[in-house]
């Protein structure tokens, strides 16, 4: 039976499941149960799904005490192993990238999840990374394509964000969760920014090393990058798009981090507030990881937030802001408007998307770990607002570990 072809149980039930076992999940990841939860048969089904949607399969493998039904330890087991050799492969990338871009005379930041591997936040196979994100000045940018060209990459695409590069022959080898042998796709910056929700915020000064011989380079300090982290997460609730893996990623950080260096990320804050996005993330993760984020610069960050994102931060749980979110909302990042003009510019783009919106679209709905279904991203936007209009529409990147998992044998 192909993925497609699964059948799906009422959407109301597959809801109330998803919702179950991501909560569930990232309590077990806290503070985990002696025992496995009592689910259903269709929560155990769909476990794999809600693991692999949030990134957390390596991590459950060597944190659970209990075993669950027979099924369920080996694809933990084997989602360690897949993302233990893929960190391998990226680890040689890296190394090799190093190398051409000392020779380059460039420096080359590795951003996010490489940046937490060498870090030391992580052990080996810990966590997944989907790409690997470097930056770059601006000035070198022709430079650092250079390199990854003679790695023999090619141009993907380029988004207000990013250009995209991926390796020759670049196949998906799995449908749910990693594969050590899924293409490793590269996305080169020569900004750190964020729309939160359509301003752009960029954090580049904060995260680009003021000095620094060519080649591989780390973030200034630990602050910089929970900034960064702290930010991508951001910008992934203003879609409904957070993982769990991603709070683990703070949480992980924030146990590293000194006084000094919450210092130091509150001075990024300042008067002039910049940091007014912060609070929801951070609020976030000190419910589910209790202790891990100092009371007094969760109050200091929390100070120039919006009072309904603020009020919406402390309600919400990581389910409704997540992939674990069944439907697709037309409005998720309206809270984050920090004005009446800025509410009504993002709801005017909502239903009007101007062409950089709709070449992103496109290159997600090509290059996308859901790219097998991109019928949402490629149907035209005037098709879209009826679905809104007259139906609930589903989410692709939902349904499609949750088809995976459902299609995998009991």
């Amino acid at each position: 039976m192909t993925v497609d072809a699964t059948p799906l149980p009422p959407l109301r039930t597959l809801q109330r499941a998803l919702h179950r076992v991501t909560e569930s999940l990232a309590a077990s990841l806290a503070n985990p149960p002696c025992e496995p939860p009592q689910w259903s048969e269709l929560e155990w089904r769909l476990a794999p799904a809600v693991a692999a949607m949030h990134g957390v399969s390596a991590l459950l493998a060597g944190s659970l005490p209990w075993r669950g039904p027979p099924a369920w330890r080996p694809f933990l087991a084997e989602q360690h192993r897949h993302v233990l050799l893929r960190q391998q492969r990226i680890a040689a990338l890296l190394a090799r990238i190093d190398e051409l871009a000392r020779g380059a005379g460039i420096v080359v930041i590795a951003l996010k999840g490489a940046a937490l591997h060498a870090a030391g936040i992580y052990a080996a196979g810990e966590r997944p990374m989907a790409d690997l994100d470097l930056l770059t000045h601006p000035a070198d940018v022709e430079a650092a394509v250079a390199v990854l060209l003679a790695l023999s990459y090619r141009d993907a695409g380029t988004t207000w964000k990013h250009q995209g590069f991926d390796p020759p022959a670049a196949q998906r080898r799995a449908t749910l969760g990693e594969h050590a042998d899924n293409p490793i796709k590269i996305d080169l910056h020569h900004r750190v920014a964020e729309r939160l929700p359509l301003p752009v915020t960029d954090l580049t000064d904060i995260v680009y090393p003021r000095q620094g011989d060519p080649g591989i380079r780390a973030y200034p300090s630990l602050a910089a990058l929970m900034t960064h982290v702290t930010a991508h997460a951001a910008g992934s609730m203003t879609h409904r798009g957070l993982r769990l893996i991603q709070l683990c990623d703070i949480a992980r950080l924030a146990r590293h981090m000194s006084g000094a260096q919450w210092e130091i990320l509150a001075g990024f804050h300042g008067r002039e507030r910049r940091l007014w996005w912060a609070a929801p993330p951070l609020t976030l993760t000190e419910r589910y990881f209790p202790g891990t984020v100092p009371h007094g610069v969760l109050a200091q960050l929390a100070r120039g937030c919006p009072r309904l994102l603020k009020r919406a931060a402390a309600r919400r749980t990581l389910s409704q802001l997540s992939y674990s979110h069944l439907y697709i909302d037309p409005i998720p990042g309206v809270l984050w408007a920090r004005s009446a003009s800025q509410a009504i510019r993002y709801l005017g783009r909502r239903v009007f998307p101007d062409e950089a919106q709709l070449a992103q679209m496109k290159i997600a709905a090509r290059t996308g770990p859901w790219a097998a279904e991109p019928r949402w991203r490629e149907q035209s936007q005037a098709r879209r607002i009826l679905q809104w209009l007259s139906s609930r529409p589903t989410r692709t990147e939902t349904l499609q570990p949750v088809r995976a998992a459902l299609s995998r044998t009991r």
